[in-house]
């Protein structure tokens, strides 16, 4: 029985000179809403002269993590899960550092993409069947810890279709059309910019198109959320 507490005691103090030769990072995930997010993958990177050290957690039912044994360098830290958008942490880790990152995500950018050709005859504006809006859901018992992460994403439920302009059309120009904008919380397209155009004919065709759409709100743990949305046009002339 000597023996082995002794043995125990000699590994207890062979690690504690390693562990104090790193450093640590731990936090708490939560999202827009400010409620924790479980299941979040948190990775750290280094990259140094001896190769590349990856350390990985999952945040617990609390959206909690630690890191551990993060030896001294400078490491790329990101969280990320399915519909938000990838946090990212650049930070240099000395010894004996015990450094906090709690990041709130945001969630991810809807996509959209429509093709528009001269001979389209599709109809411009088309409607979906509405659907009631669901009533926000309770706020939950009053606590120290309220999960969240839960999204449900817009449908959209009024389509307007770009008019091919007649010049642009006339002149054989084509190309395509990146719009960024905002699904704001009662459904309509707001905040519109252009991030890629060939013509301004086709940007104003496009944003006008924008302007009409309408969509389902985006649910984050049953309350409304505004969303970003990036809407690619492909303008063909044929």
């Amino acid at each position: 029985m000597f023996r082995i507490t002794l043995c125990l005691a000699m590994v207890a103090l062979l690690a504690a000179p390693a562990a104090a030769q790193t450093g640590r990072m731990s936090g708490a995930i939560s999202d827009e809403t400010g409620a924790v997010v479980p299941g979040v993958e948190v990775r750290a990177l280094l990259r140094d002269e001896s190769g590349e050290t990856t350390r990985s957690v999952v945040t617990n039912g609390s959206g909690r993590y630690s890191l551990e044994g993060m030896t001294p360098g400078n490491w790329v830290i990101t969280a990320s899960v399915p519909g938000f958008e990838t946090a990212t942490r650049r930070t240099a880790v000395q010894v004996g550092d015990s450094l906090d990152w709690s990041p709130t995500l945001e969630l991810g950018s809807i996509q959209e993409t429509i093709a528009i050709t001269t001979s389209d005859d599709a109809p411009v504006r088309s409607e979906a069947q509405r659907r009631p809006a669901p009533a926000a859901a309770p706020s939950g018992p009053a606590g120290p810890v309220r999960v969240g992460g839960n999204i449900k994403p817009p449908t959209k439920v009024v389509n307007v279709r770009p008019v091919y302009p007649a010049d642009a059309a006339a002149q054989g120009v084509s190309g395509v059309v990146i719009m960024r904008a905002t699904i704001a919380i009662d459904g309509t397209v707001r905040d519109i910019q252009p991030l890629r155009s060939p013509n301004e004919s086709l940007t104003q065709a496009a944003a006008n198109a924008l302007l009409g759409w309408e969509f389902s709100p985006t649910l984050l743990n049953g309350q409304p959320v505004a969303t970003r949305m990036t809407a690619t046009f492909n303008f063909s002339n044929k």
